[in-house]
Parts: C-alpha cells; sequence; structure tokens
C-alpha cells in the first residue's frame, strides 16, 4: 500500500536533526552581549525608569561609591520634587574605551508652569552619561 521512498530521513535522524538546530540556536541566544551592547542596554534602561517614575530601579543602574554617599531616600526626594519631568529617551551614540563609555541620549521633556501665563514647555535635549565598568558591571556616573 505504502511504498518506501528510498532517501527519506529516519525519524530518529529528523529528531536528532531538530535538537542540534534548537540548541544551535538557543546557544546563538545565550552568547553574552558585548560590553558594547551591555552599557547602552543598562543606559537605556536606566533613563526607562526615570521617565516610568521607578527610582529604586534607575537607583540601582548608579556606581557603586556613587551609592555609598548617596541614600535612595535622597535621590527619590530629588527626582519628585524637580520640576523638569523627562517624557522619553531615544537613544543617539556611544563612545567606549576598556572601561568607560559616553552614551549620547535625546532627551524630551516637560516643564509644567515655567513661566506666569504659560501652561508648558516641551522640548528635548542631548545629554551625554558617563557609564564605568568596575568589577565586571557598568555604572552610570553622574556630574558632579
Amino acid at each position: 500500500m505504502f511504498k518506501k521512498i528510498p532517501n527519506s530521513p529516519r525519524p530518529g535522524r529528523l529528531a536528532f536533526a531538530a535538537l542540534a538546530a534548537s540548541l544551535l540556536l538557543s546557544a546563538c541566544a545565550m552568547t553574552p552581549a558585548s560590553d558594547d551592547e551591555r552599557v547602552v542596554e543598562r543606559a537605556q534602561a536606566r533613563w526607562d525608569a526615570i521617565i516610568a517614575g521607578d527610582v529604586e530601579t534607575a537607583y540601582e543602574f548608579f556606581s557603586p561609591g556613587y551609592r555609598s554617599t548617596h541614600s535612595l531616600i535622597d535621590f527619590a526626594v530629588g527626582e519628585r520634587v524637580r520640576r523638569v519631568k523627562r517624557t522619553s529617551a531615544e537613544y543617539l551614540e556611544h563612545q567606549c574605551e576598556e572601561t568607560r563609555c559616553l552614551v549620547t541620549f535625546k532627551l524630551g521633556f516637560i516643564v509644567h508652569k515655567p513661566v506666569p501665563g504659560m501652561i508648558d514647555y516641551s522640548s528635548s535635549s542631548k545629554v551625554e552619561d558617563t557609564w564605568i565598568k568596575t568589577n565586571g558591571e557598568w555604572w552610570y556616573l553622574p556630574k558632579k
């Protein structure tokens, strides 16, 4: 009734081929990101947290040295009383050396009631963030 096709793969071979292909794909997915990719990911995640108002997450991106001298509460209060509300952060470029990167963003912002008679002022500006690599991880280093 059924005719055997001479060169058809056997079910065991198909399963092995599928397993091998999935292992190769998962190995590619688990390849660690390069330093450049990692710092850009962390820089974007920091800005995303700030824009979302998640001060706890944003604070975790600061360098260990900064966090040893500035508490989460101090950082949160500074963010909450800020008159400028950040609305977007678009990655533009980065320049990295071995343990230091400068990451540039186009930062959108709005200022509510900046002067009498004006309701809101919105604009954007380029910002350059400094990131340093310490103990194998990239950390945000704020300007003094």
